[in-house]
């Protein structure tokens, strides 16, 4: 199978990418020197990560880890070479940095570039001077996932949950807030908190400081 290597200044763009273009292999990732290195793998099934590990943090919480990380190096190498998982190399060649929407990844034509960067007071178009922070109070909520991985996981599929939801919850650490989350994920605070809301029904997670 063809092996892509790259550089990226955010690791969750390119486990995002992935998980959006339902790819399948294994991820590589590491960064630091010495007594500094680190080194994690995140294995993919159709998008879904089924493992994860860095040093001694395992599945849920090694996969919350790597979300973390900045700058590193990493290696995906494909378990399959189909149409899709080319284009999908063809974007890490291209070094994308920011998530984007690949539900239609088979006929984009390229690299998504939405950004995952929150509005900054001021920031907003024909905003200079203003602040444009969210001011609902739930936007600072800190979910919590519930279940343990797998069987979340389990979950979101048996109740044919979308992709979005899955992405999300694989983000939910227990100390990011609502408006982290959508920054990450490159959506508006107000369809995360949507998406939230739902897990909560289900029982997967719960969010705290509402």
């Amino acid at each position: 199978m063809s092996e892509q290597e790259g550089v990226t200044d955010h690791l969750v763009t390119i486990i995002q990418l992935i998980q959006l273009a339902r790819g399948s292999g294994t991820l590589t990732v590491w960064r630091g020197t010495g007594d500094l290195f680190e080194e994690g793998t995140i294995t993919f099934v159709k998008g879904q990560v089924t493992q994860a590990s860095a040093g001694r943090r395992k599945d849920h919480a090694a996969l919350n880890w790597l979300s973390t990380w900045g700058r590193c190096r990493f290696s995906f190498n494909p378990a399959v070479l189909d149409e899709t998982t080319k284009q999908l190399l063809a974007w890490l060649v291209a070094g994308v940095r920011q998530p984007g929407d690949l539900a239609t990844s088979a006929s984009s034509q390229g690299p998504p570039a939405v950004s995952t960067r929150g509005t900054q007071p001021g920031a907003g178009v024909g905003g200079q001077g203003r602040d444009t922070r969210p001011s609902d109070a739930s936007y600072y909520a800190i979910p919590c996932p519930v279940l343990p991985f797998q069987q979340a996981l389990l979950l979101i599929e048996q109740y044919r949950l979308s992709r979005a939801h899955r992405q999300l919850f694989l983000l939910i650490d227990g100390r990011r807030r609502v408006l982290d989350l959508a920054q990450l994920m490159g959506k508006e605070p107000r369809v995360v908190s949507q998406l939230l809301s739902e897990l909560e029904q289900h029982g997967i997670i719960q969010r705290k400081g509402l």
